[in-house]
């Protein structure tokens, strides 16, 4: 565990969460479930970004827990594992309302998905973005508070 893992872990959060961002933008235009597929991977990755995001403060959070009182870098594992774990209910949800889009376009349709059958999808991965985006926002703020090794 170290600073510069910290700063690796946001820079691949950053990437996840801006291809995640494309994909859900382009739902709308949607119409069958090949288009979905990297809608889903997209969310996939974000989830898996997001656990081991969490993991990690997780384990910087105990490696302080022996600290008296609530150090900068404690703090900062406080505020993305809270974070973190919101984003990833979110994206869990997103998930789940994509799957839910899927089986919609199982029938043979031929025109895009409308904003109503995708507002809850829509709705949770704004949440998972917003999210995402403090946490990368948060790390890039107090990185410098990281120990170089824990």
């Amino acid at each position: 565990m170290s600073h510069d893992h910290a700063l690796q872990l946001q820079d691949r959060l950053e990437l996840v969460i801006d291809q995640f961002e494309t994909q859900i933008a382009d739902i709308e235009k949607t119409t069958t479930g090949e288009d979905l597929k990297s809608v889903l991977e997209a969310a996939e990755q974000l989830r898996v970004i997001l656990v081991e995001v969490k993991n990690y403060f997780i384990e910087v959070r105990n490696q302080l827990s022996d600290v008296v009182g609530i150090p900068p870098a404690k703090e900062l594992a406080q505020l993305v594992i809270g974070a973190s774990t919101e984003a990833l209910s979110a994206i869990r949800e997103t998930l789940h309302y994509l799957e839910d889009v899927k089986d919609m376009l199982k029938t043979k349709r031929r025109s895009p998905l409308t904003r109503e059958e995708i507002h809850y999808a829509d709705f949770s991965a704004k949440v998972a973005i917003r999210k995402s985006r403090y946490i990368i926002r948060q790390i890039s703020e107090h990185a410098e508070e990281l120990p170089q090794q824990l």
